[in-house]
């Protein structure tokens, strides 16, 4: 359905409570104020008792959120990367030949570059303050893992540059495949880069220790659903948004685990498709039945009906087989329905 831009003055004091609070609960301010909508638009009334007298000292302004030092750190390496390549592009003399030469010019000027640019584009929206509320749901260790492993990218092409660029400067002919090996240490760091992308699914995927809830997976829903267009698609989550805040509370831990880890980040992940199929101006029509059917299984897995129930009740090996199948089915990993049975 089509979503509407609101805009309404508040007390600053009022302001940060509500911020701090909403921070607490894992929640963004937008959020919040679309359970409330939702909640009065659906019960005619006001969800809460409202009495006169109330009132207090506004608490402290919300600290510092941890995540502004990790996207400095995370722009100054891709900064210091970039430096490196272009040191080391610039430096090659168009005098020696060979084709290990051109491969480092190649990687230089264009691969590595490309791949430090994306990691640095990508981190923008992650870190906009949208997704402050989002990104205190994640697990930041593995974030710190993520940059960490950029740092020794940085590293390994700083190392090559102090080598390299002087040796290309003393290079008066001869065997050029003593180049080789630098092109070999460049071409690992572009693997590397390769290998970031299953850190940052990880990441994106994970639950801070601690927290979770039906509150926050409403958010992971909210969040998912944001600027999509799909009418009976966001009908299908309000339902199901409306399921997890009256029942997910009371799942055991081994079935919340279980759907956050698997059935939720499936939908996620149509989600995202969907909306980028929107966006391209692509026919929605298949995307979208793949998350109606990611939307179905969360929806029997909450609500413990139909074979979901059974698996959970039963917990045998071929029920489990049976999910996993189902699951590889939905991500398009293997043939198949991936529809539970009604």
């Amino acid at each position: 359905m089509p979503q509407v831009m609101v805009n309404f003055r508040m007390d600053e004091s009022v302001k940060k409570s509500m911020e701090l609070a909403c921070k607490e609960m894992g929640l963004s301010m937008t959020a919040a104020f679309t359970i409330f909508a939702t909640k009065v638009g659906r019960e005619k009334r006001i969800p809460f008792e409202i009495t006169a007298g109330q009132g207090g000292p506004a608490p402290p302004p919300p600290a510092e959120p941890p995540d502004g030092p990790r996207l400095e750190r995370l722009e100054t390496l891709c900064a210091e990367i970039r430096r490196s390549l272009t040191r080391i592009h610039t430096a090659i003399p168009a005098s020696i030949p060979g084709l290990s030469i051109e491969r480092i010019r190649l990687l230089c000027g264009d691969e590595l570059k490309d791949k430090a640019a994306a990691v640095s584009g990508a981190a923008r929206p992650l870190f906009s303050g949208r997704n402050t509320a989002v990104l205190r749901e994640k697990d930041l260790t593995v974030l710190d893992q993520y940059l960490d492993s950029l740092a020794a990218i940085a590293e390994d092409i700083w190392s090559v540059e102090r080598v390299l660029v002087p040796a290309m400067k003393a290079w008066t002919g001869g065997d050029d495949g003593l180049f080789a090996p630098y092109g070999e240490q460049l071409a690992s760091a572009s693997r590397a880069f390769d290998g970031l992308q299953p850190l940052m699914e990880r990441f994106l995927r994970s639950s801070a220790p601690g927290r979770g809830g039906a509150l926050s997976v409403q958010a992971r829903l909210l969040q998912a659903a944001a600027g999509l267009e799909t009418d009976y698609v966001l009908a299908a989550l309000e339902d199901l948004e409306s399921l997890v805040l009256r029942q997910y509370d009371a799942l055991d831990g081994q079935t919340r685990a279980r759907l956050e880890s698997y059935y939720l980040q499936t939908l996620e992940l149509a989600l995202q498709e969907l909306g980028r199929e929107e966006r391209e101006g692509q026919d929605p029509a298949g995307k979208a039945a793949l998350c109606l059917r990611a939307v179905n299984v969360l929806s029997q897995v909450i609500s413990g009906g139909g074979r979901a129930q059974r698996e959970l009740r039963g917990r045998s090996l071929e029920a489990e087989v049976t999910a996993l199948e189902r699951l590889a089915a939905l991500r398009g990993d293997a043939p198949g329905s991936a529809g539970p049975e009604p």
